[in-house]
């Protein structure tokens, strides 16, 4: 599968609390939502900026690639200057020792490599950082667990502060009220001008929108794991000829009334990802512990298949990844649910 996907260790909570209201076309008080959420953005934030400035070295340590049109002498000067390419000392550093697929755009958090519980540890203290010089601290901390000589160098590209608290409230409230009036849409059979820019009738936007838009809410206060271009587990189980595990479902739960309420979306939700915005796979808070065993015991056969189609390393990544992300979700009484375009919040590059 092409794009972004992401894994996230799921509060049904929010759902029962905040979207099943809002898809009822009740109220809700947002009020605690909305405090984890700014706390949340304030520990991405300021986290993303050193990985941004890790992306930025990592691309600096290869040369251009040479032209695709001009003429045969300049395409010839350009072959003789990446052979000249001289890479920066810094830049050789972080190519030898950064990981991108798991230290940059795979942890919620810029985390060093460790074992899934201390994995797990590091992204609370990020959480529960109390201001962003204690981010900074975290941040350098695992700058020098993945090298020493990084905590050092690396700057953050990106020296600036987040919008005001006030801005990020607002455009969370606008994004909850767009759940509230997508459903009322639906139910009177209105049109909707949905994330594509199409106006259709809500009744068709609503199966695809409605739970991709709740999952985007929740993971604007709760962390997750991400992976490129490749499949959740109920597509890589049946790539490897591993029969997927039976505790993972369809979302319904984290949707349950508006479920009753539309069938439509009922019938749309599926145990995989199916599209670029969508939500798939679920794990009930009291199944994880028997994903993080499935993914233990069924995880070498699952890499062994990747590994004889040439993929052996990106699945053994991409299970990583899961293995973290259940690790988290065990170790906090939450489930487990897949995605698929759910990006994290980035500042702008200076």
């Amino acid at each position: 599968m092409q794009g972004l996907i992401s894994f996230h260790p799921v509060d049904v909570g929010f759902f029962d609390s905040i979207i099943d209201p809002l898809v009822a076309g009740g109220k809700t008080d947002p009020g605690a939502y909305l405090e984890q959420a700014l706390a949340h953005r304030t520990a991405s934030w300021h986290a993303r900026r050193y990985v941004q400035t890790l992306e930025a070295l990592l691309a600096a340590s290869e040369p251009p690639p040479p032209p695709e049109e001009g003429t045969f002498w300049q395409k010839l000067r350009a072959r003789m200057e990446r052979i000249d390419y001289k890479v920066d000392p810094l830049c050789k550093r972080v190519a030898e020792r950064v990981d991108p697929e798991l230290h940059l755009r795979g942890r919620p958090f810029l985390i060093a490599d460790a074992a899934p519980e201390t994995v797990a540890e590091v992204v609370d203290a990020y959480r529960g950082a109390p201001n962003a010089a204690a981010v900074e601290s975290l941040v350098r901390d695992q700058l020098r667990r993945i090298d020493a000589g990084l905590e050092e160098q690396v700057r953050p590209q990106a020296d600036t502060d987040p919008p005001p608290d006030l801005t990020y409230r607002t455009e969370l409230l606008g994004e909850l009220k767009e759940i509230h009036e997508l459903a009322r849409a639906a139910r009177r059979g209105d049109g909707w001008t949905g994330l594509s820019g199409e106006r259709e009738p809500a009744t068709v936007v609503l199966p695809t929108e409605l739970p991709w838009r709740a999952v985007r809410l929740h993971a604007r206060a709760l962390p997750f794991w991400m992976a490129a271009d490749v499949d959740g587990l109920e597509g890589i189980c049946r790539a490897a000829g591993v029969p997927a595990p039976d505790f993972l479902i369809p979302p319904w739960r984290l949707l349950g009334s508006a479920c009753q309420e539309f069938p439509q979306l009922r019938d749309a939700l599926q145990g995989e990802l199916a599209g670029e915005r969508s939500v798939g796979g679920y794990v009930p808070a009291e199944d994880v512990p028997r994903l993080m065993e499935f993914l233990k015991s069924r995880g070498a056969r699952i890499i062994q298949a990747a590994t004889r189609a040439g993929e052996g390393p990106a699945c053994a990544r991409l299970l990583k990844k899961m293995r973290e992300c259940a690790t988290y979700a065990a170790g906090h009484g939450l489930g487990y649910v897949e995605a698929a375009g759910i990006r994290p919040v980035e500042p702008e590059a200076a």
